[in-house]
């Protein structure tokens, strides 16, 4: 049999290509084809409620404070799920518990469809939890099984996570305008459903497994210090920030943090080996993942609300909701060019580099945006920069720990990193919440305060802040070996 053969020689002559090295990208490239339509639905899960509270609130008749639960509970749930399914993945197989995952996941996205009461809505959200740890048990498949392309599919499922989440924001408040609200909450569901056969049925399962006993201590002290931690963060607002249940919550989140450090570096086979942190490489990623959870996800509240608010109010450029989504959509795409970018700039000038370069684009556009803000056409220029760099930062650090990541704790090792990145968010949040509500004044005709000028530029230049602190912790990194300089440092 002659071989296939592709392109051409100097002289003339087509060199051959093996069947089997194409068949092995072909299967490559089928197995993230699958893996970004499993994040694509999980983005676009993710962004599908925000846009629907209003709805929830009138429909249960519920306090509007109380609506701070739906993302709190997720919030909860998804800081206990994604390291105990990472850890379970990296020991009994990642497949296995992706399966898991989007079980679960499609199970709390019918509770939420056809919850008869508040409480059991919040039930289905605590089930969906799991969402959150589909991206590093995807990572860990990925690391496996496209070997050198890793990098590159890694990005495409960072960027296919943050398109489906600007999706979902535009698509259901355009489903809401035509459907009733249960019929609007099945259609993740229905999404969440149809995930499970993929999982399980096209998605490849990983061969090396981690080795020695779980250590469920120290899940429970990780789980227990986070949720602590995170509770008293995000009702910080509500709850007031000298409230006893706030401080002893942050304290005691903090205190049991630094007990389960301790109990990891004496038990034989710790739930998370600290060496790595401290002493391996992946503590100054992950850290740089906290700032960067801290910035993207604090300044969405913001960005969105300024895009949204009416002219009457004196700030804001007025947006009506479909317009809104569309600007939205467009960030979504801007994260996926930057995500498409980062591998490609990483292999060319580093992954410290790639970082680097993301992070001063990002705060570039946020310093840009708090300077001229009053045309729309302007503010989505300088957003869509901020959404390039994003991608760019999200898509190199993701790359960066799971490529420094021993081959047995992949799975683990990504699922601190996005854990680091919601406590940021969550912390950013809550602050730039806190910061808004205290730069606000009362608008003739407005029942509510409205945040005034500074409140918003405040927001956009705390977060160029925190991401130059990314930028400056790019160049403490240390050479990765899949970047040009790890290759000439070996």
């Amino acid at each position: 049999m002659m071989p296939i053969t592709r392109g051409t020689r100097a002289d003339g002559t087509r060199p051959s290509v093996p069947l089997g090295a194409i068949a092995a990208l072909s299967g490559v490239a089928s197995v993230v084809g699958f893996l970004l339509v499993l994040e694509f639905a999980s983005g676009l899960t993710q962004g599908w409620l925000s846009p629907l509270l209003p709805s929830i609130l009138q429909r249960y008749d519920t306090a509007a404070a109380s609506l701070n639960w739906v993302n709190a509970v997720y919030l909860l749930s998804s800081a206990v799920c994604v390291p105990l399914l990472s850890k379970l993945g990296d020991r009994y197989g990642h497949r296995r518990f992706l399966v898991v995952a989007a079980v679960s996941v499609a199970v709390g996205s019918v509770l939420v469809a056809v919850a008869p009461t508040f409480e059991i809505l919040l039930l289905g959200r605590a089930v969906q939890g799991p969402l959150a740890a589909f991206l590093s048990l995807e990572f860990a498949i990925v690391r496996e099984r496209a070997g050198s392309l890793a990098g590159r599919a890694i990005g495409l499922i960072v960027g296919a996570l943050a398109l489906g989440g600007s999706a979902g924001l535009l698509l259901s408040g355009v489903a809401r305008q035509h459907l009733s609200l249960s019929a609007t909450l099945w259609i993740p569901a229905a999404l969440m459903i149809l995930m499970v056969p993929v999982a399980a049925l096209l998605v490849p399962e990983t061969t090396l497994r981690t080795t020695g006993r779980l250590d469920w201590a120290g899940a429970a002290l990780l789980s227990a210090g986070l949720v602590l931690l995170l509770a008293a963060v995000g009702n910080g607002s509500g709850w007031g920030w000298t409230d006893a249940r706030t401080v002893g919550g942050i304290a005691g989140g903090l205190t049991v943090l630094a007990v389960w450090v301790r109990f990891e570096q004496r038990v034989a086979y710790p739930f998370v080996d600290v060496s790595l942190l401290m002493r391996g490489g992946l503590g100054l990623p992950v850290l740089a993942g906290l700032f960067a959870g801290a910035e993207l996800f604090g300044s969405q509240a913001a960005s969105a609300l300024y895009l949204g608010l009416p002219a009457s109010t004196g700030v804001g450029l007025g947006l009506t909701v479909l317009q809104l989504g569309l600007v939205l959509l467009a960030f979504g795409l801007a994260a996926f060019a930057g995500t498409w970018l980062a591998p490609r700039l990483s292999e060319r000038a580093g992954s410290r580099t790639a970082l680097a370069v993301g992070a001063l684009l990002t705060a570039a556009g946020y310093v840009l945006t708090a300077l001229a803000h009053d045309a729309v056409a302007t503010f989505v220029i300088w957003q869509v920069m901020v959404g390039v760099g994003n991608g760019l930062v999200l898509a190199t650090l993701s790359t960066y720990v799971v490529t420094l990541a021993p081959a047995d704790a992949v799975g683990i090792s990504s699922g601190l990193l996005n854990t680091a990145r919601t406590v940021g968010g969550a912390v950013s949040g809550a602050a730039f919440a806190a910061l808004m509500a205290a730069l606000s004044t009362h608008v003739p005709g407005v029942a509510k305060p409205v945040t005034v000028e500074a409140g918003y530029v405040t927001v956009w230049l705390a977060c160029a802040a925190l991401v130059i602190v990314v930028a400056a912790l790019a160049f403490r990194l240390p050479a990765n070996n899949h970047d040009p300089e790890g290759r000439r440092g070996r």
